[in-house]
């Protein structure tokens, strides 16, 4: 298999097999090509690529029974196979309760600017150069060690549903985790950069390196932290995990479930009226960008916080039907964990309006600050009101009268809507933060938040 072409003969085998089995069925074949560059003590330790072909198929059956599956093929028996079992066993399930039909209407889909890197094959053979750069800018910036990794992605896939909705679509990702430490593992920085057109981002995956190591370096001489009260300074990076979290939470299936803050917000004010968060699948260069759902719905942007107030949630076609409203070409196959997927409303990426401060101003403050650079282990103890902790990693700073002192071991304990309606300040730095601590890309700036909760962390 090697092209779209290739996938469309599988996809199309599927549906034409599966149709007459099933009330409906959709089919998406998935080709993939990665390539993972990894390194520790300023060396690269492995450099490999794979391919893979995965076939994904949801299913109804016998009015309201629904049933997906994933999995590798290589032969029209292989899919065969794939959509009898998956018919077989969607039949002796019972009737969904979160299944009110599916979008059977053809349309043309809107462009995706910056979606596909043209060079990224010549990117992938010259990564580890690119890598060794990342290494060196930490070491220069005063890093001791350095460790991370490098994951790029090339996907082709093509779609068909057999109510009429057909499309295809060729992505590229990068993904550069950098970590620098000294020979004190308390003092340690991380870079982070991702994106879309790994060709292009090569002077960023050397910043990327080169802040890790800066950070690194500062965070020297770490003290105690002391629990309190204190404004938060957040980077893109904590603030992606903190409060990024919060427009994706307005999905339906998530309120009906119960883990949702949103669930009696609707119209009203749960940000400063300078807070706009919407969900965009067309966002130039997003991670998760896409024309079109996984049902064929055409993408578009919805606005879920504007001026402060939430005004929207994500549909699919299923939820749109329950809330009497509209699809948002939101729908999306849902991993619920241990190989289970559903057909759900879901986030594409998650973009907050830019600021316009610098950060030396967000850190220009006669309040007790932390400025906090990365987190680790973000726990809810209540869903549906957003009470959470999360750990502070790497360099952390108090600030007091403009100058930063490294501290250490605290952790933030808080409520992410009451945080959300304390956001003080936005800087000018949005940026797309996409990590194993962030899995919805989200474009979001510094933010500084007033009179949070900073307790002790245990250990």
């Amino acid at each position: 298999m090697t092209g779209i072409d290739d996938l469309k003969v599988l996809v199309d085998y599927a549906v034409d097999h599966g149709k007459s089995k099933s009330d409906a069925i959709i089919a998406r074949a998935v080709l993939s090509s990665d390539a993972q560059v990894r390194f520790s003590q300023n060396n690269i330790d492995i450099s490999k690529t794979w391919r893979s072909l995965e076939m994904q198929i949801f299913a109804v059956v016998n009015g309201t029974k629904t049933g997906s599956t994933a999995r590798a093929v290589a032969t029209k028996a292989d899919v065969e196979k794939a959509v009898d079992d998956l018919v077989a066993f969607t039949s002796k399930l019972p009737d969904s309760m979160f299944y009110a039909g599916l979008e059977d209407s053809v349309s043309k889909y809107p462009e995706v600017q910056d979606r596909y890197d043209s060079n990224i094959d010549t990117f992938v053979e010259e990564s580890t150069e690119i890598v060794n750069s990342a290494i060196d800018a930490a070491l220069q910036e005063g890093a001791k060690r350095v460790a991370g990794a490098l994951m790029v992605t090339k996907q082709h896939f093509f779609f068909r549903s057999s109510l009429g909705p057909e499309g295809s679509l060729k992505k590229t990702g990068h993904e550069l985790n950098v970590r620098a430490l000294q020979d004190e593992l308390d003092y340690s920085g991380q870079g982070l950069h991702s994106g879309t057109l790994p060709s292009r981002s090569e002077k960023e995956m050397i910043e990327a390196g080169a802040r890790a190591g800066r950070l690194s370096k500062q965070a020297i001489g770490a003290v105690q932290g002391e629990p309190g009260i204190y404004d938060l300074v957040l980077t893109p990076t904590v603030a992606a995990n903190v409060l990024g979290r919060v427009p994706a939470q307005a999905n339906p299936f998530v309120i009906m479930m119960g883990m949702s803050p949103l669930s009696d917000k609707m119209g009203e004010q749960i940000a400063p009226d300078f807070i706009t968060a919407f969900d965009d699948p067309l966002f130039p260069g997003g991670i998760e960008s896409t024309p079109f759902d996984w049902e064929g719905t055409p993408s578009r942007r919805t606005n879920i916080i504007e001026g402060g107030v939430l005004k929207s949630l994500l549909h699919n076609t299923t939820t749109a039907r329950m809330y009497d409203t509209e699809s948002t070409g939101s729908s999306r196959l849902a991993r619920m964990g241990m190989g289970m997927r559903m057909l759900l409303p879901g986030e594409s990426n998650i973009v907050f309006e830019n600021g316009s401060m610098k950060l030396q101003d967000l850190l220009d403050t006669d309040r007790p600050t932390v400025y906090v650079t990365n987190n680790w282990y973000t726990r809810f103890q209540n869903q549906q009101s957003g009470d959470f902790s999360t750990i502070p990693r790497d360099a952390m700073f108090l600030v007091e009268k403009g100058e930063l002192t490294p501290i250490k071991n605290v952790r933030i304990s808080d409520n992410t809507m009451r945080m959300l309606s304390n956001i003080d300040a936005l800087g000018n730095d949005r940026t797309q933060v996409y990590w194993w601590e962030v899995r919805t890309p989200t474009m979001i700036p510094t933010m500084r938040i007033r009179d949070c909760r900073i307790t002790a962390a245990t250990l």
